[in-house]
């Protein structure tokens, strides 16, 4: 899957979507467990119905964070993601399908449940209406068991997908990173130029440039600071483009300090 991502989005907030994420798929086996269990007689079956409403509450408002956004989080922000939610997968539409199954389901319970004591056969009118109600509960709860598992697949998927994105947002942040380093680099070497420079002119001077050479002396010291931070950062992120497999960014790196090292090497004199 391509890593394009959005350079606004931070690492931290698409940590936070990939627990959003993963959050939609135990909600999701909760809503269908739930509604289930609420097809019971009595108290129980109003708890489990209670309780089957609220997590869909929850599934929706969090979907809708996912794909539209808030103050805080962006909606679908990489083309990854839109493919997911809105092209061939239909994820958002398969997902807001489910919302109806399970709304519907929950609504027929509410309606009067499933009647178990068979009252479909009577010839009471109230008896035939509870009876059809029953019929349509149990019609609802097997579409949405039907759907359950496969949404499950698709928001694992949808789940893979930000922790994709959040692979693209560190490899952003890496590259960065390297250009901040390979720039502080190219500065520590035209200071110790300037430096250098600086140095000979002060030794020219004679008695007259001692001032001026304990000033660069002290600007070569802050170079020489700079240098060791600047190696601190590459060594770093050779570190972790070894482990990403890039060992050549470690060796441009090395190359940086050897070649700041032999600047170095006359102004010790």
């Amino acid at each position: 899957m391509k890593h394009e991502t959005s350079e606004a989005v931070s690492g931290e907030v698409v940590g936070e979507l990939i627990n959003l994420s993963g959050r939609q798929r135990m909600l999701s086996q909760r809503i269908v467990l739930y509604v289930l269990l609420a097809t019971q007689d009595g108290a129980q079956g109003q708890e489990a119905l209670g309780v089957a409403r609220g997590c869909l509450a929850s599934f929706a408002d969090a979907h809708a964070q996912l794909v539209e956004g808030d103050g805080h989080f962006p909606g679908v922000f990489s083309d990854a993601l839109r493919q997911l939610y809105f092209g061939s997968r239909r994820a958002d539409e398969r997902i807001r399908a489910f919302m109806k199954l399970a709304g519907d389901a929950i609504a027929q319970l509410e309606r009067g449940g499933i009647d178990k004591r068979g009252g479909a056969t009577s010839t009471n009118a109230t008896n035939v209406a509870n009876a059809t109600t029953g019929i349509h509960a149990i019609d609802a709860l097997a579409k949405l068991t039907a759907e359950a598992t496969p949404l499950l697949d698709l928001l694992q998927t949808l789940t893979l997908a930000y922790q994709d994105a959040m692979r693209g947002v560190e490899a952003q942040t890496q590259r960065r990173e390297a250009e901040v380093a390979d720039q502080l680099a190219t500065i520590s070497m035209r200071a110790n130029i300037v430096a250098l420079n600086a140095r000979v002119a002060a030794a020219r001077a004679g008695q007259y440039g001692r001032e001026f050479a304990v000033i660069t002396a002290e600007l070569a010291n802050v170079i020489g600071e700079m240098d060791r931070l600047i190696q601190g950062v590459v060594g770093a992120r050779g570190g972790l483009d070894t482990r990403a497999g890039s060992p050549a960014r470690s060796g441009a790196g090395q190359n940086i300090g050897v070649r700041n090292h032999r600047i170095h090497a006359p102004l010790a004199c």
